[in-house]
Order: structure tokens, then sequence, then C-alpha cells
């Protein structure tokens, strides 16, 4: 299937691993250029190479276009900054990946008002402030995706992630409302909303459950395969290979959805 979106701009938060580096090589693969960011400048720089990699083996010349910066999502400034050098370096920005880090594991008992407020901006705040920034000039122009990856704690609460279970919920609304009002202006927004994926989230979501129960990180992975349908967790890829439909030119009059990701492990009926 033609994508039609080579040549265009993309940004993609969190993209030095897990789903948005999955999100990153994918979109690079399409002709995309790609402005990363992530907290971690080494885990970043490694990633970008690879991105920058198949850009060019794929693609050639300034297909393969790749910029990446170390953010803290939840730094205004940093954040700012990045957005107007991608458009300087890049051009306007056509595709947006809203991505973060989940917060701390844990239930109600383990956890301080400081963790709620850091998990408020990191999950919440940050989605706002960067979709503030990026969708005017989508509207402005006419054409534009954004797509936020939330949780499958949007429709389930998760076990031991209260702070996901709580504040993902919000992200897809306003993923809903954002939908309302970029429709009209050719912008789609949408979720995705993954379940347990071989990822770094997930192996600290394991290193928690082994440090409460007891249990080896084989019984972890068996339990939970146990209650996914399809017998396992996902690859990121799976999961990346969805976020890139959605940026693209065929998934024009699908918005304002939260599609779950998740080897039929939620059981909601809509």
């Amino acid at each position: 299937m033609e994508l039609g979106i080579k040549g265009r701009t993309a940004l993609v938060m969190a993209a030095s691993r897990g789903f948005g580096k999955a999100v990153a090589l994918r979109l690079a693969a399409e002709g995309v250029k790609v402005a990363m960011c992530a907290r971690g400048a080494e885990d970043l720089a490694e990633a970008a190479e690879d991105v920058r990699t198949v850009g060019h083996e794929l693609l050639g010349g300034s297909a393969g276009r790749v910029l990446a910066r170390p953010v803290d999502a939840t730094d205004e400034a940093a954040v700012k900054g990045f957005v107007a050098k991608t458009e300087k370096e890049l051009g306007p920005i056509d595709l947006l990946l809203v991505n973060a880090g989940g917060p701390p594991a844990g239930n109600f008992s383990d956890l301080d008002i400081g963790q709620w407020e850091q998990a408020y901006r990191l999950i919440l705040e940050s989605a706002v402030r960067l979709c503030g920034l990026v969708m005017p000039g989508m509207m402005d122009r006419g054409w534009g995706r954004i797509v936020q990856i939330t949780s499958v704690s949007v429709f389930q609460p998760v076990e031991n992630l209260l702070l996901s279970s709580v504040l993902r919920p919000a992200a897809h609304g306003l993923v809903r409302n954002l939908a309302v009002e970029g429709a009209p202006h050719g912008v789609t927004v949408n979720s995705v909303a993954p379940g347990y994926h071989t990822t770094s989230a997930v192996e600290r979501l394991i290193a928690k459950k082994i440090e409460q129960t007891g249990c080896t990180r084989e019984d972890v992975l068996a339990e939970w395969s146990a209650e996914i349908p399809m017998g396992r967790l996902g690859d990121p890829d799976e999961l990346a290979a969805l976020v890139t439909f959605l940026m693209s030119e065929p998934a024009g009059y699908l918005t304002g959805q939260g599609i779950v990701s998740d080897g039929g492990w939620v059981k909601k009926t809509f």
C-alpha cells in the first residue's frame, strides 16, 4: 500500500527505545524525515543512527534525514526549542507521535503526591503542550496526523499501574476532543493503546512484580501470556506498523479513535 507520506516531517517523542524507536524506524523506511528526542542521550544517539541507516539504505540521499536531540518531555523550554529546531532543519511538522515513558508502577498506598504530580506532567501536561505547539500549523496547512501512545489502562485498569489507569484515560479524552477540532482542517488525531509488549517499560513491571511476589521472571511471563488470547507478548514493531498506518494518507477518515493493540487481552465490548 502506498502510504503517501514520503518527504513529510515527523516528530517522534521518547524515540530512543521501545515504541518510539520502532515508529521512527518505520517512518524512515517510508521516506519520512524524522526528528527524534528522548531523555537519554546515549541511547538516543544509537537509535538515531539506526534510523538514519534505514533511511539511507532503503531510500538514499536526503530521504534518510534525521534530527536527534535529548529532550525531557516535561521541560517546557526544551520541548519548544526542539519543535522550533525541527521546523527550521526539516520543515513543518506533518506527523506527530505523542509518547512518554510510563509512570512508576504501584498501587494507591505505594504512591506519594509528588509521584502523582510528576505523572500528570509526564502523561497529560506534556501532551497538551506538544499538541499546542504543533497542531495549529497542521490546521493552517490543511493536513496533519497526530497519534498518541496511551495504554490498555484507558479501557481496563491494570494491576499495579494506578497512575497510568487514572491519567491515560484523560490523555485519550484530549485525543477525542482534538480530533473534533482538527477534522474540518484535515488533521486526524488518534490514540493507540498497547498491552504487554517486549519493551523496557514492561521489563520494569516484571521487576516490580518479582519484588512484590518473589516469583521468577519466567513465572511472570507465563502468567501474562496465559491471560492474552494470542498467548504471547507483542513486538514493538507490530504497534509501530499500526501507528504508521494511522499517520498515512489512506487513514484520512480515521480520527478520534482509541485502537487497542494487545493480542485480545482487554475484554471491552465497544
